[in-house]
């Protein structure tokens, strides 16, 4: 379906020739560079098959070339720049020829591409574009340009069912018939008259969008003609060339078009806010790899500090190519482009906003951005991996806010955060305050709220963590921390399965899981009891050669006011393990005990999470709980809604 204009350059040459009677032309690589970056950087061209830019073998240009241009992403307002540079030969009675790599130059028509051989690829089924302009820069291009002119008007407009209806094909060559093309001239010429513009066509284009194809070959002989002249001819449409864009990086700025287009890139990504948040707060985490980047590094939270960051990005400017805020919106569709259909349709929504924001960014160039972003992803999947990553599962009773009683209405609300060690806020967010409904048993109140909740996070938690998981690199640590509120400290949390593959396997022997007490954090009646087991972590985990039984903390506190081991706690053990310790594991069978120095060592509680994951795989029917509070962050600043109508 045709939409807004897409704009795309194909630009190849040959410098390299194994015929001793052919010389190399060391300017072609110039040539290709000054025109890609003069057609991406001002008027938002994307390069496409970049393979193909220097010695393309000439089977596989047509091929490619004639794939490329029946693909399924390819449209009816797509705009194509076909540009070649290299030795060109026309062979009396015959046709033009562009010289390959492998050219013979005593066998020329067998072994060189036949110039009008880049026009038959539009006479395929499928091909949709609206327009295309073939730029041969050449020796006798002339006549190169005249044998595309007659192939369009003797084949390809046979086919057309109604006049005008069909694929316009323009033709600009870097010289006459009978002339032979100087290296480096007509590339800078071009490039010349593209600069000049704001001087020239500007002051007097009436109104006119497009600059004519007419008026920039007259402009570029103007500079070019005392070394070969250049000439331009149509076929195929009736359409005006509409190639050259003056609008968005000429008379309407950065400035003026900004708040537009971040609005436009806000929009796609509030509707994946949990997704999208990810990806801006693993933008910022390794913005300081992308050159010349500096940012604020402190993690955003929701939907309006996403719309906020945006806005920050948009006005810093451009530093040796890099836009930020480009650069972070290729950070989102490389990381989306690989994940569900949803995603990946967002990932191809940011890309065609990339063509358009780069159209009015001064200096930005598209492939710079996309090989830093490149090389940083590489660098974040790196540090990701060193990381200790922890979700940070909250359950917390629902409050009767609704009629104003302060009383829990019975059910519980659970949220989910991803933490990195290193910062003080979360990576991720996947789930804001889901509703956990009550349910009704046979067994006592205790066990009634510990199956209720068992039953609910069965149905939902598994997927959520997957989802988590999917949104990061492959083989990364991962450990799962549950905040409890008292009265579900007994819950078996460890044994809700996921599906791998077709087996059913417990998230406790697949990740270590342990649980905190959420009172110690979000009720204000602990806070004193917070500061004093403050103490006893910090002496435990910043000389990690400490015993349990021997910390180095102020007072000498003795094993017992450290850890808890044991099995079938009572409630008034547990109470004190909540208001006290920072450690505690437990048995919750009575009949498989748990044993110092058998299932655990007091020397290896570092290790804890780890080896009772170990436990859980070999122990089968082990049911064990660890409350573990160490210095990792915690949940103490409440996240505001991740997602909100007032933005």
């Amino acid at each position: 379906m045709a939409g807004k204009p897409r704009y795309y350059l194909i630009a190849c040459g040959t410098s390299n020739y194994n015929e001793q009677d052919v010389l190399n032309l060391d300017s072609v690589p110039t040539d290709l560079q000054r025109v890609v970056d003069l057609l991406t950087q001002k008027f938002g061209y994307e390069e496409a098959l970049t393979n193909l830019r220097l010695n393309p073998k000439k089977d596989e240009l047509i091929k490619q070339f004639s794939y490329w241009l029946q693909h399924e992403e390819r449209c009816e307002s797509d705009r194509v720049i076909f540009y070649y540079s290299g030795h060109g030969e026309y062979c009396q009675g015959d046709r033009h020829y562009l010289l390959m790599e492998e050219t013979n130059y005593n066998q020329i028509p067998q072994t060189s591409l036949p110039t009008e051989d880049l026009v038959r690829p539009l006479n395929n089924e499928g091909v949709k574009i609206e327009q295309i302009l073939y730029i041969i820069d050449t020796c006798y291009s002339g006549v190169g340009i005249s044998d595309v002119s007659k192939f369009t008007t003797q084949v390809v407009q046979k086919y057309q069912p109604v006049k005008g209806a069909g694929i316009a094909v323009h033709g600009i060559a870097a010289c006459r018939a009978k002339d032979t093309a100087k290296e480096d001239v007509f590339s800078r010429g071009l490039e010349q008259v593209i600069n000049d513009l704001s001087k020239n066509y500007l002051s007097k284009n009436n109104g006119n969008l497009y600059i004519p194809l007419d008026y920039l070959v007259d402009e570029i002989n103007q500079i070019i003609s005392s070394e070969q002249r250049a000439s331009y001819s149509a076929s195929g449409s009736e359409k005006s060339a509409q190639l050259f864009p003056i609008m968005p990086k000429t008379i309407q700025t950065w400035e003026e078009k900004q708040d537009e287009l971040i609005s436009e890139l806000f929009a796609g990504l509030k509707k994946h806010p949990e997704d999208s948040l990810l990806q801006v707060n693993s933008f910022i985490l390794s913005s300081k790899n992308i050159e010349k980047l500096v940012l604020d590094d402190e993690f955003i939270l929701d939907c309006r500090e996403i719309k906020k960051r945006l806005t920050e990005l948009g006005q810093k400017p451009v530093s040796r190519g890099i836009c930020p805020l480009v650069a972070c919106a290729e950070w989102c569709r490389r990381r989306f482009s690989k994940q569900d259909y949803k995603l990946r349709r967002l990932a191809n929504t940011i890309k065609n906003w990339q063509q358009e924001a780069i159209r009015y960014r001064e200096d930005a160039n598209l492939s710079t951005i996309q090989e830093s972003v490149k090389k940083a992803d590489l660098k974040f999947q790196e540090l990701i991996k060193k990381e200790n990553l922890r979700l940070q599962v909250e359950i917390e009773p629902e409050v009767d806010n609704d009629n104003g009683t302060g009383q829990g209405s019975g059910a519980l609300l659970l949220s989910m955060n991803l933490w990195l060690e290193s910062q003080d806020l979360p990576l991720g967010r996947f789930a804001e305050k889901i509703r956990l409904e009550p349910r009704e048993s046979e067994e006592s109140v205790s066990e009634q709220e510990s199956e209720s909740l068992y039953t609910n996070l069965e149905k939902i938690l598994p997927n959520l963590i997957r989802k988590a998981r999917y949104s990061l690199p492959e083989r990364v640590n991962l450990t799962i921390e549950y905040f409890l509120p008292f009265d579900y400290f007994k819950t078996p949390l460890e044994k809700i399965t996921f599906k791998r593959g077709r087996k059913l396997t417990p998230l406790g022997e697949e990740y270590p899981i342990f649980i905190n007490s959420f009172e110690r954090y979000f009720d204000p009646d602990f806070l004193e009891i917070r500061d004093e087991i403050e103490v006893k972590k910090q002496g435990l985990w910043n000389d990690v050669n400490n015993s349990v039984t021997e910390p180095s903390v102020p007072g000498e506190f003795e094993g017992d006011d450290i850890y808890y081991m044991g099995t079938d706690p009572s409630d008034s053990d547990l109470e004190r393990i909540e208001e006290a310790l920072p450690i505690a594991v437990w048995s919750r069978n009575v009949n498989q005990p748990l044993i110092e120095g058998e299932h655990l060592n007091l020397s290896e509680w570092q290790n804890w999470p780890n080896k009772i994951r170990d436990l859980r795989k070999k122990k089968n029917g082990l049911e064990v709980t660890l409350l573990w509070d160490d210095l990792y962050p915690k949940p103490s600043q409440r996240c505001r809604p991740l997602n909100t109508d007032h933005l």
